[in-house]
């Protein structure tokens, strides 16, 4: 997880007048990871999270379009736990967030070793004033990606600790936390419950909700799955053939996927890495690449730039449709703009 020290978010208008605020995360202390950042498209929200076993530290913070930013302390929550490792984080209608957690009661293990740990998989709901306002037990699940629709139903991908081959991937739950649809297949996929492991290259899965579609993408295969939000498959497509092909069309041994967003109109933007040779990073070039809702086009839609020379990392698109991305210019600065 990339690591926070000093924030300034630098927000640009339609009108091009610049509005700034600034956060200083070395004021949250050193937790056990760095804040993660994540842009949700549908809501327009930046959240931020990361694990933490102090409970005076802060797990993850909402900021409001205003430039305040609400602190969200899982631990206060939680009093005999040990530890909150979050794993996925989405924005709500309400201007609030929605968490996947493990929180633990014990202490953690060594990675090498079986943890002695009593686990419990959550699914926690807080407001816009960092109050928790819902836990749901969503054991034996573990989710990875969580996106909520307009009416603040929750949808969850992941994977289960125990059960058949080919339980179901994606999860509906209602406000209430009830189940309302179990989707998609374990075998829907070519890896099967792997699939969600992620690519070093091509980042982790994400899950996007946009005009009544719900859009997954599946970093380990670079595929797109879109379906309705009753969970039925409608396309699904390859992104890397089509990376590879641009790689290849501009002299580049490979593309890689470093950020992914949905355009308004269903189409998505990449944030892509072009790699001169596959074994070295020498000469690594960045670009951001357009791809049509049917996956059929994809075109580069500005100079390629070197990945020496820029710090920007791709969060995701606003709702006029511009690039929000972070960007690390100098110690410990980082920007978050639109451009």
């Amino acid at each position: 997880m990339k690591t926070f020290y000093l924030l300034l978010f630098t927000l640009v208008s339609v009108l091009a007048r610049a509005q700034g605020f600034e956060f200083d995360s070395t004021l949250d202390g050193k937790a056990d990871s760095g804040y993660l950042p994540r842009w949700d498209s549908s809501y327009n929200r930046l959240l931020v999270y990361r694990n933490a076993s102090a409970p005076d530290m802060p797990s993850a913070r909402i900021f409001a379009n205003s430039g305040t930013s609400v602190p969200i302390f899982i631990l206060h929550d939680f009093r005999e736990a040990k530890f909150a490792n979050i794993w996925a984080a989405a924005a709500t209608p309400e201007g609030g967030m929605v968490l996947s957690v493990i929180v633990g009661f014990g202490h953690q293990a060594a990675p090498k070793n079986a943890s002695t740990a009593s686990l419990k998989s959550l699914v926690l709901t807080y407001g816009p004033d960092g109050a928790l306002k819902k836990v749901w037990n969503v054991a034996p699940y573990h989710h990875k990606a969580l996106a909520v629709d307009s009416s603040g139903n929750v949808f969850a991908l992941g994977v289960r600790d125990a059960g058949p081959e080919g339980f179901p991937m994606l999860m509906k739950y209602s406000k209430s936390g009830d189940v309302l649809g179990e989707y998609l297949p374990s075998s829907t996929f070519a890896k099967w419950e792997k699939a969600l492991d992620g690519n070093p290259l091509n980042g982790n899965p994400a899950l996007f909700v946009h005009d009544q579609q719900l859009v997954i993408w599946v970093s380990s295969t670079r595929e797109i799955f879109k379906l309705s939000l009753n969970g039925e498959l409608q396309r699904k497509f390859g992104l890397g053939a089509q990376v590879d092909r641009l790689a290849a069309q501009n002299g580049f041994a490979q593309g890689t996927i470093a950020g992914l967003a949905l355009n308004n109109l269903g189409g998505l933007a990449l944030q892509v890495r072009f790699w001169p040779a596959k074994d070295s990073a020498q000469g690594l070039m960045v670009g951001m690449v357009d791809v049509s809702p049917d996956g059929a086009e994809a075109k580069i839609t500005d100079p390629l730039v070197s990945a020496a020379a820029t710090k920007q990392q791709f969060l995701g698109l606003s709702g006029e449709g511009k690039h929000v991305v972070l960007e690390s210019p100098s110690k410990g600065k980082v920007f978050i703009h639109t451009q």
